[in-house]
């Protein structure tokens, strides 16, 4: 559809198209002036070339009647639905801003807090779609509005089906980088896939990555099918713990494992949500990197409180405990004894109390000079990932810790240098502690498994099984049956480091053998195929007819779907056989030897003018010889 034909048009009379703001494989969506309300509204008018499909129709509709019935603020809201010019068109409400994934392209991954703000508008508008029982099956940051008044809506119900009519598909439906296993293997479809695509929008606000890429559709699904998606802490360090559990409860591969739907895990967002801000108001690290959240309180003073790492601990004062105890030594004094004047005062009373208290003292500062500048001192420990051994050593030096030394693999750490403490770096530690320090043995070299003759699917799970990762597959026309894995990086038995990228080469089958064939049947074949034919050259050919093909050439080696190739036509055979000329006047022999396609030398002296009367009386070749297009022949006539 022409935009700039469509500018000014009015739809029913009602929507004044002002300019086109979008489109996709069904459909384009202007923005346009309701002339009857007086405002904008966006107008999804369906693609020309569809208006005829009445499955297309059908579908385009049930948008609309789906989406009427859905009124929630984090949904753009539908007003009309109609026809014009045979062109089916749906009014929907003009939400002025960004889509999600502008934002992701231009910012990038976006904070723990923002990410959470973002899941919980969405989550809400799926909330209300499920609780109208309608799955939306397209969930990604296109379909997200970030309007400018800081709104953020869900959009685009054109994969939208009612649960309760539409839970399977005869095709796999939606964007495959946010495609549900259950979806991309059976084409069954329920909330529960919704939510696993708002798992992986999650996943990629956070780490500005999608979990699982390849340039070929298929591949990715698999993927899905194979792989657990890996906790974006993995990609951007320091994420809190309940930001993993988020992504990953929402993503698991077991349908039965995940949120029964967006109102679950729209409950659990905004838990993680309050935990966040509780951990920001107090909060002290631990070895072990978690948060706890400690008060002063002791059930049992006399017994050893022992914390599970693996949760937050919240200890309230308690009625009976107190931060501060007297302590006195000697006679108790009652309460209700007179108080003595200075000069009745007992003498040995008074000595034993200064001396108790100057003990008290003492101990007090004792203590306070052995953990605060003495041996029993707590200090932090500092960062000492990427330096020498030399070097952390030598900054440890005045903390007096028991070095140990280990040798690990690592990917990311270059060889001999430090890849991690333990304990780990900003935890306390005394004098005379045990400190554990890693050294990078650079990163684990392993064999690539191998890969020749498996799918797609198949080549992924060795892949993924041996430590490496799928890193995409091109496809190529080989020998190979369609679908086999012919090549792949590290077929040539070069170990390499563990988790890395692992691309294959898959086969799209044969060429089609087009030799011998005539030109527009090899034509035919090759375009079937999803090649083109660039170049058509002709060539003499003593073995192949005239019309059809001698050989063809592809212009890329290995060449890909759709490729080019060359072809060369045969013009049949380039040998003559030589006439009998002697006899003929130099006219007609100099005549029928060119039509045969030879170079004529005359040597005569006759005239030109009686060249049509005088007599070839010899040749410089015999009557009868085999020549070739293009060679000499002399005629005399002397």
């Amino acid at each position: 559809m022409n935009t700039s034909q469509n500018q000014d048009r009015v739809i029913d009379g009602r929507y004044r198209i002002i300019r086109s703001l979008a489109a996709g494989g069904m459909a384009r969506v202007f923005l346009a002036e309701d002339l009857r309300l007086k405002r904008q509204v966006a107008v999804k008018v369906i693609h020309p070339h569809l208006a005829d499909d009445e499955g297309f129709i059908a579908q385009f509709r049930q948008e609309a009647i789906l989406a009427a019935n859905l009124s929630h603020p984090n949904l753009v809201n539908v007003f009309d639905q109609g026809s014009d010019s045979g062109s089916a068109y749906l009014v929907m409400e003009y939400v002025a801003g960004q889509t999600l994934r502008e934002v992701i392209r231009e910012f990038g991954p976006l904070s723990p807090k923002r990410t959470l703000g973002v899941l919980e508008s969405v989550l809400a508008g799926l909330s209300a779609a499920h609780n109208g029982g309608i799955l939306h099956r397209d969930i990604k940051p296109e379909n997200v509005l970030l309007a400018d008044d800081g709104r953020i809506k869900l959009s685009d119900f054109g994969l939208a089906r009612p649960i309760s009519a539409h839970t399977e598909t005869d095709s796999v439906i939606g964007t495959a980088a946010y495609l549900s296993p259950e979806l991309a293997s059976r084409g069954l479809a329920d909330a529960r896939s919704d939510v696993y695509a708002v798992g992986i929008l999650g996943f990629e606000l956070l780490t500005g990555k999608q979990p699982f890429t390849g340039d070929v559709a298929a591949a990715v699904a698999a993927q899905h099918l194979t792989s657990n998606v890996p906790a974006p802490s993995t990609l951007v360090p320091g994420l809190p713990e309940s930001i993993d559990e988020l992504v990953l409860w929402a993503t698991e591969r077991d349908a039965e494992l995940r949120p029964a739907n967006a109102g679950e895990l729209l409950e659990f967002v905004r838990k993680v949500t309050a935990e966040l801000r509780g951990e920001a108001s107090a909060s002290k690290s631990t070895p072990d990197n978690r948060t706890e959240v400690i008060s002063p309180r002791f059930e049992d003073q006399s017994q050893t409180l022992v914390l599970d790492s693996n949760a937050t601990q919240l200890l309230n004062d308690s009625e009976s405990d107190q931060l501060t105890q007297v302590i006195s030594t000697g006679d108790q004094v009652a309460a209700d004894e007179p108080e003595l004047a200075f000069s009745s005062f007992n003498g040995g009373k008074f000595w034993r109390w200064v001396v108790s208290t100057l003990l008290v003292f003492a101990l007090a500062a004792g203590l306070g000079w052995w953990f605060g500048a003495g041996p029993g001192a707590l200090r932090s420990l500092p960062e000492l990932k990427g330096r020498t051994v030399a070097a952390a050593q030598g900054t440890l030096t005045n903390l007096g810790l028991n070095v140990v030394v280990v040798n690990e693999y690592s990917a990311d750490v270059a060889q001999g240098l430090v890849t991690r403490t333990d304990p780990s770096s900003g935890s306390l530690v005394a004098s005379g502690a045990a400190l554990k320090i890693y050294v990078s043995l650079g990163p684990e070299l392993k064999l690539v498994p191998v890969l020749t003759g498996l799918n797609v699917a198949e080549a992924t799970i060795e892949i993924t099984k041996a430590g490496f990762v799928f890193g995409g597959a091109d496809a190529w026309f080989n020998e190979a049956p369609a679908g086999q894995v012919f090549d792949y990086l590290g077929s040539d038995k070069q170990k390499l480091p563990l988790g890395s990228e692992i691309t294959i080469n898959v086969s799209l089958g044969p060429l089609p053998l087009v030799e011998n064939l005539s030109q527009d049947v090899a034509v035919s074949l090759l375009t079937t195929a999803g090649l083109t034919v660039a170049e058509v050259k002709a060539e003499y050919s003593d073995t192949v007819p005239a019309g059809n093909v001698i050989s063809m050439t592809p212009q890329t080696k290995p060449l890909g779907e759709s490729g080019s190739v060359s072809l060369t036509v045969s013009k049949g055979s380039d040998k003559v056989v030589m006439p009998k000329v002697v006899g003929e006047t130099i006219a007609a022999a100099k005549s029928a030897l060119e039509a045969l396609g030879l170079r004529v030398t005359v040597d005569t002296n006759q005239l030109s003018s009686r060249w049509g009367i005088a007599k070839v009386k010899a040749a410089s070749v015999k009557a009868g010889t085999t020549l070739r297009r293009g060679d000499a022949v002399t005629i005399i006539s002397r």
